[in-house]
């Protein structure tokens, strides 16, 4: 029965149990759903996203049902010298020669993966690329561009203004948005293939019902009111800002709440009475986390959907988000189960209003859980991919008429 079933292509930079990150995430989750397609991933050796280092073996593994060819990347990335070179670009546009050169020093530099894809393109009904700033998005769309679906993650950053980035929104046959500020962006910025189906398919979300919070406090020695933050901490993600408010709002306030960072570290924390940084959790203790805190806060101006501010609100934890990214705005307008700062001023208030009283963390708590069943349930997402996978085969077959 198995052989039955219509063959997909996934490409993603890095994939994995243990790898972290948005788009990562969603490609393993979806790849692993798709239970009525077989499946095969086109990804790195890399756990890694800062280096790009080979530390996976290469070659073809199962992983959950799923099918994994890791190509290896031809060279690390030199974090020191891409930023040197990325600086100037943000600040005064690149040519396409330059935003080439910075898409291959960018990684992960793999053209043996672009190479396997351009041959075995014709096995799959699809191939679904996850995330378009990256090398095997770009290379692989011009690979395979006759059966292409892409889940882009975008959101506004310098280097969505490359010109190289018109030909990755002009060749897709459909496109999976992660939210409606996402659509909005990318069809204000770019011009689709003309007829390309699209839709905000989003990402299921699944929380536990009766995380063990109790557990969590004792093992972490977690004694009073805490906010936590996960995912990667680093610059990037506005966690250096986060902290910096952090501070003021520890200085400012008698009592104030801890601050808790789960996750990996890729930036020098400073010394912050409150601020704690508890390292990479299973995911048992993420959601318990998640589920004991007066706040996730989401520090990030840049996001397309935000999976950990989903979970928080799936808990019925609310949201403190970054009023800079219109996506998490858009979540808790939506949803009335968050509050959003500009600066550390308004930081400082939502996170002592949330610490301080139970009767508003539990109102916009019961919100987010509304929400997010509501919007996020597997079912109800995976139906929006199926949908849009049958009509790139449809076009695709047309097309070969």
């Amino acid at each position: 029965m198995s052989a039955e079933r219509p063959r997909l292509a996934f490409v993603v930079q890095r994939y994995g149990a243990g790898v972290t990150g948005g788009s990562e995430s969603l490609a393993r989750a979806v790849a692993e759903r798709l239970d009525d397609y077989r499946v095969t991933v086109f990804t790195t050796c890399a756990r890694d996203y800062v280096t790009w280092r080979n530390e996976l073996p290469e070659g073809t593994a199962m992983e959950g049902g799923v099918e994994v060819r890791r190509f290896r990347s031809v060279s690390e990335r030199d974090l020191a010298s891409f930023n040197a070179l990325s600086e100037p670009l943000y600040a005064r546009g690149a040519s396409e020669a330059e935003a080439l050169r910075w898409l291959e020093l960018q990684g992960p530099h793999c053209p043996g993966l672009v190479e396997a894809l351009r041959t075995a393109q014709h096995e799959f009904e699809a191939v679904v690329f996850f995330t378009c700033l990256f090398y095997p998005t770009y290379w692989g769309l011009k690979a395979a561009p006759g059966r292409s679906v892409l889940v882009p993650t975008a959101h506004d950053e310098p280097p969505l203004r490359f010109p190289i980035y018109e030909s990755v929104f002009a060749e897709p046959l459909a496109l999976a948005f992660c939210s409606g500020p996402e659509e909005t962006l990318v069809r204000s910025r770019f011009r689709l293939r003309e007829g390309a189906a699209s839709a905000v398919a989003g990402i299921g979300v699944e929380v536990p019902g009766a995380p063990d919070v109790d557990s969590f406090r004792i093992r972490h020695d977690v004694k009073g009111p805490y906010a936590v933050y996960a995912g990667r901490i680093d610059e990037g993600k506005g966690c250096g800002e986060m902290i910096g408010f952090y501070e003021r709002y520890r200085r400012d306030v008698r009592g104030a709440c801890e601050l808790l960072l789960i996750g990996t570290l890729a930036m020098e924390l400073p010394r912050v009475p409150g601020l704690r940084y508890l390292g990479f959790l299973p995911e048992a203790e993420k959601m318990a986390a998640l589920a004991g805190a007066r706040a996730v806060v989401c520090s990030s101006p840049y996001e397309s959907l935000s999976i950990v501010l989903l979970e928080g609100l799936g808990l019925g934890t609310p949201g403190l988000v970054n009023a800079r990214s219109e996506v998490l705005k858009d979540h808790c307008r939506r949803s009335n189960a968050g509050l959003e700062y500009a600066d550390a001023a308004e930081f400082e208030e939502c996170l002592d209003l949330l610490a301080t009283r139970p009767s508003l963390r539990a109102a916009l708590g019961e919100n987010g859980r509304t929400y997010v069943a509501a919007n996020y349930g597997w079912r109800t997402v995976l139906d929006r991919y199926r949908g849009l996978l049958k009509a790139a085969a449809a076009r695709t077959r047309g097309a070969a008429r």
